[in-house]
């Protein structure tokens, strides 16, 4: 696989966390470990018909949409993303190569719509958010997850806020990514009109050794030579938070997975 990215480009496609990074799979990896039991736990309280027809967009590396296959036997999951090179190979599934800012569905297409840690990396996430209601079928249900990075701009370790603030730069000026949007997600839905609306977060520690603390470490590390690049850090700032990560008496809040989902009648 290609590490060059070509940081004048613009777009998540073309960015650092694109998946044709060497060390994608394996971050994807972390990110499904820490926020699969939350994705899980909202499934679990979904009232669904026997044979679902559900829409995992921006499906990833798979873990999520392999697991559907199975908690719904019979079930229709379509795993969709930009890149579908992660997703080969999982029984169970429908696979298509997917646009989701500019590719639309038939309306009324499925029971279930969820996207994760896809809509804060995309400039037009509140029109997606949109259309993903049209794809649904009466009854059926919109499920939104995404990450939000405020917890760590308000640590007082001032090292740790400058590596957070940095990062947030970096996804805005090259993905137009906007880390601080989930955290108003249970209103976007109420706002469309969505009824039932619910919500859960999780909050994710680095320092701890959790599943959110391995996917902060190797997202920050996948993000170094961009940092560094732009100048939003120095090599010492790399090294200080690698060190202040390590210390046992560090732990700080650093994320928040958001889940809120909706039902159209």
């Amino acid at each position: 696989m290609s590490t060059t990215i070509d940081l004048d480009e613009h777009g998540y496609s073309r960015s650092y966390l694109a998946d044709q990074h060497a060390g994608q799979l394996a971050r994807l990896r972390t990110l499904e470990r820490a926020f699969d039991p939350l994705s899980q736990a909202v499934f679990n309280q979904l009232a669904l018909p026997d044979k679902p027809a559900i829409l995992d967009l921006g499906a990833g590396a798979g873990s999520l949409a392999a697991w559907l296959s199975r908690r719904y036997p019979g079930a229709n999951v379509t795993a969709t993303d930009i890149d579908t090179r992660f997703l080969a190979d999982i029984p169970g599934i429908e696979v298509l190569a997917h646009n989701a800012a500019t590719d639309d569905f038939p309306p009324a297409s499925f029971d279930v719509v969820h996207a994760r840690a896809l809509l804060c990396h995309l400039t037009e996430r509140e029109a997606l958010l949109t259309r993903a209601i049209t794809w649904l079928r009466p009854g059926g249900w919109l499920v939104i997850e995404d990450v939000s990075l405020e917890p760590s701009l308000r640590t007082a370790n001032p090292l740790f806020r400058k590596v957070a603030q940095a990062g947030i730069t970096l996804l805005e000026r090259s993905i137009g990514s906007d880390m601080l949007w989930a955290t108003q997600l249970p209103c976007r839905l109420r706002d469309r009109g969505l009824a039932n609306v619910r919500h859960r977060t999780l909050e994710g520690r680095i320092g701890d050794n959790s599943p959110a603390d391995t996917f902060w470490a190797s997202t920050t590390a996948q993000a170094g030579p961009a940092l560094l690049k732009l100048g939003l850090l120095e090599q010492d700032d790399l090294d200080g938070m690698a060190t202040l990560r390590a210390d046992p008496a560090f732990i700080e809040s650093a994320l928040t997975f958001v889940s809120a989902w909706g039902q159209v009648l």
